[in-house]
């Protein structure tokens, strides 16, 4: 290593670029966040320990002014790094050896295929990798210990590298996703971005969460809830007079999580995530979330596993709703479900209420469609079909509407008959009272 020291301000958030137990590290997010800047850097330093051979490409690359090559060497001269070279094609490590090589992997993907001994691949705009360019890449790093780094602001839903790496658990993976906030709470979000992201805020919600929260450029024709809605839900402050009510989204095993979610009036106030717990342990957890408290309203996904919760807290006390997504909506007209009455029933009001800034929240809300069903009645997709378009299961979203769909069906009186009614066939029509 070189013979200068150099103070070096390394946010946390990126620590794990100098894990090498990872196989794949993917870093995701919108504008003014750091990942590319905290990416080069991690590689730049972690260049002067060893001898490292990295790739740094990208799906597209005409020229070298298209790479990453510009803000390696910015990097290496702003700090002073006089071990390293740098000419118009590589950038190598005098001392360690270390070699950065860049190239496209469209057009270069018979070169790219033969390339042996990768230490590292950078992707960056990985965006815009195609799934072609994935099933060429990854197979060729495959020196015993080496990594693929990934950052990108997603473009679709369904981008090939956020379903392959964000979208289901892959051994040694680690994936973060960082917004400007990042930047922000070090005191390191400059001005200008500031005042870029202002405007774009104030311009349109749908492009500031593109460019700013990295959601999605655009969501279909059939989503039920609009992107635009959902943000004004998140950034809205609104009154929370009224009564506690908790929304219960029951998992056990797997990946599927169970997802408690409360609010006081219309104001959504707290949530917790867990998963892998057995019926008695989301029970315990249920007890902590409300403070025991046993006026509180607890509506419960009854269906499946959802039934031994509602069975154990009514045993232990409390104020329970079980709610049975398949049931016959309370104005079956229009709906031909309970959870496409609730759905459109959360629409109807998403306006008037506040919910917690969350980013999975905001893609489980955004990324549910509907449909008409052959009478004619609005329909949400099932969760399974949801699934299959490659989206985990929306517990979030799940909790949520269940958190609010009480106003839905006006005041519920727990009584015996009517918790007996509830069971198995979710509420019956008769404790029903919608205002669609």
């Amino acid at each position: 290593m070189g013979t200068n020291q150099v103070r070096i301000k390394f946010l946390e958030e990126y620590e794990e670029l100098f894990n090498e137990f990872w196989r794949n590290i993917v870093f995701y997010g919108g504008r003014g966040s750091g990942k590319s800047q905290h990416v080069a850097l991690a590689l730049i330093l972690r260049g002067r320990q060893k001898q490292l051979r990295i790739l740094c490409t990208r799906e597209l690359q005409n020229t070298i002014a298209d790479s990453v090559h510009k803000l390696l060497s910015d990097i290496i001269n702003n700090n002073g790094f006089t071990d390293y070279e740098i000419t118009d094609k590589i950038i190598r490590n005098t001392i360690t050896g270390t070699e950065f090589f860049f190239k496209g992997l469209r057009h270069n993907s018979t070169e790219i295929k033969s390339t042996e001994g990768i230490d590292i691949a950078w992707v960056e705009e990985a965006q815009s990798i195609s799934e072609s360019s994935l099933k060429l890449l990854v197979p060729t790093v495959r020196k015993p210990g080496s990594q693929l780094i990934y950052t990108f602001n997603r473009m679709n839903e369904l981008d090939p590298v956020y379903v392959r790496y964000c979208k289901t658990e892959r051994a040694r993976t680690y994936v973060r996703k960082v917004n400007y906030d990042v930047l922000e709470r070090a005191g390191l979000f400059p001005v200008e971005l500031r005042e870029e992201m202002e405007a774009d805020k104030s311009a349109s919600l749908d492009l500031y969460a593109h460019v700013w929260l990295g959601e999605p450029v655009a969501q279909g024709d059939n989503a039920i809830l609009s992107r635009q809605a959902i943000l004004g839900a998140m950034e809205r402050t609104v009154n929370d007079e009224g009564a506690v009510e908790v929304g219960v989204d029951v998992a056990r095993m797997g990946t599927d999580r169970t997802i408690f979610k409360m609010r006081k009036g219309l104001r959504d106030v707290r949530m917790k995530s867990y998963t892998k717990l057995r019926t008695t342990e989301v029970c315990d957890k249920l007890e902590l979330f409300v403070d025991h408290d046993k006026t509180v309203l607890i509506k419960v996904d009854d269906t499946g596993v959802g039934g031994g919760v509602t069975d154990e807290m009514i045993r232990r006390g409390y104020k329970v709703m079980p709610i049975n997504f398949g049931a016959k909506a309370s104005d079956p007209d229009k709906y031909p479900n309970l959870i496409s009455e609730a759905w459109f029933y959360l629409a109807s009001i998403i306006e008037t209420i506040s919910i917690e800034m969350d980013d999975d929240l905001l893609m489980e809300l955004s990324s549910r469609q509907w449909k008409m069903d052959s009478k004619g009645r609005r329909a949400v997709e099932s969760k399974d079909d949801y699934k299959k378009r490659g989206f985990r299961s929306p517990d979030k979203a799940d909790a949520l509407i269940m958190c609010f769909y009480n106003n839905a069906i006006g005041p519920f009186e727990y009584t015996p008959e009517a918790t007996s009614n509830a069971f198995g066939g979710g509420i019956t029509s008769g404790l029903l009272n919608s205002r669609f």
